[in-house]
């Protein structure tokens, strides 16, 4: 005898008082669960004592068209990515559409071809649809059982019961808090309410506030003087550091001189030997009409020469890189300099005075708001937050920006309003305050730009 059978038998066998029993057993077994997601189990696994099967799946509907596979029997977690939970929700959604809220045997000839073709690898042959409807007439959530033998027709029958009773379990965990005061009939609760409602949309209107938005903020030199290179060349060595003092005439940086300093010895030495032959030529000229004729061409060489070696010395002094004015160093680290090639007229460092001081704020495109010069800011700096920095805009772009992070920013600069300006190089946030706008849109603002970006208003 097969199992489908054995199992057949042993229902026939029980009898009518028995089945009742195990009936009101999970009516009142499905009704004490304290959480939908111990309902959920009980569904798939705990109807095995009613009905046998060999799966048991639960799936939530939203919508008739929306199922979602939520518990699997004798599984602990159910994964909606993988190849069988993607079949039996296409199954699910063609058993919705065909029968809706109407419990039903599932035949695998009426399904479309790619349910037919993949049923025998996920579920056995026969399949019992069961629609678990709420108290608004809605499907709620969908029961399948499978197994491989028929369902005899009392087991029909108490599984539309069965269901009855899950479907009212179900709805008591997802039905809906009724606000008493809105929901009232007295029309005087309901004109209060309408009355709320307009006082608070009038404020929203009619309150206005400054329009405000948080930017990053860095201080930054006023009027910087930018330290190039004079020639190209390797950085061979920084003389200062970062943030450093100095002096007009002090040392900054170098290039390497190796080179130079080869063709300087070569260039002293060629003018060391057309001297001798100078000297040597000089000398016989007193005997010898012919070396006064070779003077002058060893003249002419002397000043060629010696013009070669003063080239060459004026090439090894640009080399050295001096401050033309005293100030503070601005620049990165040093080892980020040392042995990099640079070109003719490339940045390195920048010498500001301390004393002078402004504001750069990065404001996101995102929030950007109206500002025009004179504005007001409040800068919280890093290393002093609880006592901000007044200062005003003073100076406004309209041309975005790209951060180092991929963003878009409109630079802007903010002067100092009074007292002692922080030390260059001091960051924080700024926070700029706009025009005067109402509530509403003060709030709303966001969304509404979000809105207007996704759909292209």
């Amino acid at each position: 005898m097969s199992e489908g059978s054995e199992k057949n038998e042993q229902t026939e066998t029980r009898g009518p008082a028995d089945q009742l029993a195990r009936l009101i057993a999970l009516e009142r077994q499905a009704r004490r669960c304290e959480t939908s997601r111990e309902l959920i189990f009980t569904i798939v696994n705990w109807t095995h004592r009613l009905i046998p099967y060999y799966q048991a799946l639960y799936f939530r509907v939203r919508g008739n068209d929306s199922p979602v596979l939520e518990a699997v029997s004798a599984v602990a977690t159910v994964d909606t990515n993988t190849p069988f939970a993607l079949w039996t929700t296409t199954l699910c959604r063609l058993l919705l559409k065909k029968y809706g809220k109407t419990q039903a045997l599932a035949e695998q000839k009426e399904c479309a071809a790619a349910i037919r073709e993949e049923w025998q690898q996920w579920l056995p042959e026969h399949v019992l649809y069961c629609p678990l409807l709420g108290r608004d007439n809605t499907i709620k959530g969908a029961l399948i059982l499978a197994r491989e033998h028929a369902y005899l027709p009392q087991e029909l029958s108490m599984a539309e019961v069965l269901s009855g009773a899950y479907a009212h379990a179900i709805s008591a965990f997802s039905g809906k808090k009724s606000y008493k005061f809105f929901n009232a009939h007295s029309k005087k609760a309901r004109s209060i309410g309408i009355g709320i409602a307009l006082t608070v949309i009038a404020l929203l209107f009619l309150i206005r506030i400054h329009e405000s938005v948080l930017a990053p903020a860095e201080i930054i030199p006023l009027e910087p003087t930018i330290v190039t290179s004079p020639v190209r060349g390797m950085i061979r060595d920084i003389d200062v550091h970062p943030y450093q003092m100095v002096q007009q005439g002090q040392l900054l940086f170098h290039l390497d001189d190796t080179e130079l300093i080869n063709q300087l010895a070569l260039a002293q030495k060629n003018l060391q030997v057309v001297q001798a032959d100078y000297l040597r030529a000089e000398q016989k000229s007193f005997s010898d009409p012919l070396s006064k004729a070779e003077l002058e061409v060893f003249r002419v060489q002397i000043e060629e020469k010696a013009l070669i070696v003063q080239y060459t010395q004026e090439e090894l002094e640009r080399q050295r890189i001096t401050a033309q004015q005293g100030g503070m160093v601005l620049f990165n680290d040093r080892n980020d300099w040392i042995g990099r090639p640079v070109a003719v007229g490339e940045k390195v460092m920048t010498l500001a005075n301390p004393s002078q001081a402004e504001i750069l704020i990065r404001m996101p495109v995102d929030d950007a708001i109206t500002l025009d010069p004179g504005a007001k800011v409040k800068l919280f700096l890093r290393t002093d937050p609880l006592n901000p920095v007044d200062a005003e805009i003073s100076r406004t772009s309209f041309k975005a920006e790209e951060s180092k992070s991929g963003g878009m920013y409109f630079p802007l600069k903010a002067k100092f309003v009074e007292g002692k300006d922080p030390r260059i190089g001091l960051q924080g946030t700024a926070k700029l305050f706009g025009e005067k706008v109402s509530l509403f849109y003060y709030i709303f603002r966001k969304p509404l730009a979000v809105i207007r970006r996704e759909v292209g208003l």
